[in-house]
């Protein structure tokens, strides 16, 4: 599957999503072909106007375009599926911390950072509901599903995450960056980097 339609994967039927930085609206496309309410926002309003040339008639009336930065969902539009898609972690938080909403489901692809993205996240009052590894041309990319609720991680869990769906490709991507960080090694002095990145490798050779 591709990031997408593994997004889409994890919607149900009856959900209502907001899709923050939609580019092409390919997933409120996707969603709509099933049924399924979206808000496709982005921030450029040129991106907004090609994405709705991108929408088939008979689907029109199922997605809702808005530009604006972050979440644009108006006073009375409640219970919306959060999804962030293709950003960095940081700009995931910023997003969240700028907003007095809480969702009762976040879906996120992040860059990066997911440990950061997980930590904080905690730190907003989501908790890691599960997560599944994707490989996309030779990429590796970590959907994260987050939902209300408190709890503490351990470091392992901040920095492979929890309740993996696909434990074969948590595997293949723990020995990826196994490999990664012993070649920054090599090419770095700082003691304290070379130390935290020693202690990475450690805890993804215990999953692998």
């Amino acid at each position: 599957m591709t990031r997408l339609e593994k997004i889409s994967s994890y919607i149900n039927n009856d959900e209502l999503v907001l899709d923050v930085g939609c580019d092409q609206a390919l997933l409120s496309i996707m969603l709509a072909k099933r049924g399924i309410f979206s808000i496709a926002s982005d921030l450029r309003e040129n991106i907004i106007k090609k994405a709705q040339k991108n929408v088939p008639e008979d689907l029109k009336k199922y997605i809702t375009f808005r530009v604006g930065d972050g979440i644009t969902l108006n006073s009375d539009e409640t219970n919306y599926t959060l999804v962030m898609s293709g950003m960095g972690s940081y700009l995931i938080l910023k997003i969240l911390n700028s907003t007095p909403r809480k969702f009762k489901k976040i879906i996120t692809i992040s860059n990066n950072n997911h440990d950061i993205l997980r930590k904080n996240m905690l730190d907003l009052g989501y908790i890691i509901d599960k997560e599944e590894i994707i490989k996309e041309k030779n990429k590796y990319y970590n959907l994260i599903i987050f939902k209300e609720g408190k709890t503490e991680y351990t470091k392992e869990e901040l920095l492979i995450g929890k309740n993996h769906q696909n434990v074969r490709l948590l595997k293949e991507k723990n020995k990826f960056l196994i490999d990664k960080y012993e070649k920054i090694i090599k090419n770095i002095s700082k003691q304290t980097e070379i130390e935290e990145l020693e202690e990475k490798i450690n805890i993804l050779k215990q999953n692998i």
